[in-house]
């Protein structure tokens, strides 16, 4: 503990306000009986007092409840949701995030370990709060530690760092029980900082062309990293990946977007529960994606052909897995667009 937090609010409120405990004992046994280590996995009794406006807020969050994989699931499940959620709750919603995930120590899923000597950081730091939970796909992207791919152009540029995007707001979430991050309300998007990219007339071409009709990382990102063949206790394995196809969702406002590939195969759940997705090809397993790697110039920039005609980088029916196909027939691209 750095002696300076012992000069804070937090701490002048006494360590048994958050972690119980009693500290009038004169043994450690019975100080510590009682012990709350992650107070703010219950933030109505460790926060709320302080932070009861933040508090209320979170409790809705996606970040807090991981509602988004969980409706995936009972959508995968259907009726065997019941035997499903045990295993959800131990495996999946033990990474949700707390207050003091992202504002003292890093997140249990990441082994944990305190920020900085206890400190209440006001502003989570990047690689230390973002990436404990974030750092197998999206810091690495976002900061070049991909081989052979620059950093993003955001950061390259001008060392934006999450919140610059990603605000209080969306993270604490805004009282509204979203069903997954796509449909946040306070999601950051590019036309924010880009009012122009999508107005009539525009003199870039591939704007002028397109329109609402594609997604901007299209054109715009580099390669991603996606996730497979996820099994309990086994894990899975990841790879570096680049696929156009079709939205999924019916709220998307384009028609072509990236689509990542995530984990989940039929049988990841078979070691504990038989069978347990028998509604596996309701939900895409190439699901929408915006990458964290944009940059100003790609191959896809600098000509249509590069994407026009290019089979190669278009998730077609024959890319798919046969116990996948089902799942993914509304995002593949069957007819490629042809060259210019």
């Amino acid at each position: 503990m750095k002696p300076a937090f012992l000069g804070t609010l937090h701490a002048a409120a006494g360590c048994e306000s958050c972690h119980k405990g009693n500290p009038k004992a004169a043994d450690r046994d019975r100080a510590h009986a009682g012990l709350v280590a992650r107070p703010s996995r219950q933030p109505d009794t460790a926060c709320a007092a302080c932070h009861a406006k933040q508090v209320e807020q979170v409790k809705t969050s996606l970040h807090f409840t991981v509602r988004g994989e969980e409706n995936l699931m009972k959508l995968r499940s259907a009726h065997r949701w019941p035997d499903v959620e045990p295993i959800f709750r131990q495996a999946c919603q033990s990474c949700h995030a707390s207050c003091g995930d992202c504002h003292v120590s890093k997140a249990k899923s990441a082994r944990g370990g305190l920020m900085d000597g206890h400190m209440f950081l006001k502003q989570p730091p990047m690689e230390e709060a973002c990436g404990s939970c974030h750092g197998g796909r999206v810091v690495p992207e976002y900061l070049g530690k991909n081989e052979g791919f620059p950093p993003d152009v955001h950061w390259e540029k001008a060392r934006m760092d999450c919140i610059a995007c990603h605000s209080a707001l969306q993270m604490h979430g805004d009282g509204t029980a979203y069903p997954d991050r796509h449909a946040v309300r306070t999601k950051p998007q590019c036309i924010t900082c880009h009012p122009d990219a999508k107005a009539a007339g525009s003199p870039i071409l591939q704007h002028a062309v397109h329109g609402d009709r594609i997604n901007c990382v299209v054109c715009h990102a580099t390669v991603y990293r996606g996730c497979e063949n996820c099994h309990i206790g086994e894990g899975a394995k990841s790879s570096l990946q680049f696929k156009i196809g079709k939205s999924a969702r019916p709220d998307a406002p384009y028609q072509y977007t990236l689509l990542r590939h995530v984990p989940t195969v039929r049988t990841m759940l078979d070691p504990r529960v038989k069978d347990g997705m028998p509604n596996y090809d309701a939900v895409p397993t190439w699901k929408d994606t915006t990458p964290h790697n944009i940059q100003r110039k790609t191959p896809r920039t600098a000509s249509c052909n590069n994407c026009h005609g290019n089979a190669r980088i278009f998730l077609k029916p024959g890319d798919l897995n046969p116990t996948e196909a089902a799942a993914n027939a509304k995002v593949v691209v069957p007819n490629i667009p042809a060259r210019r």
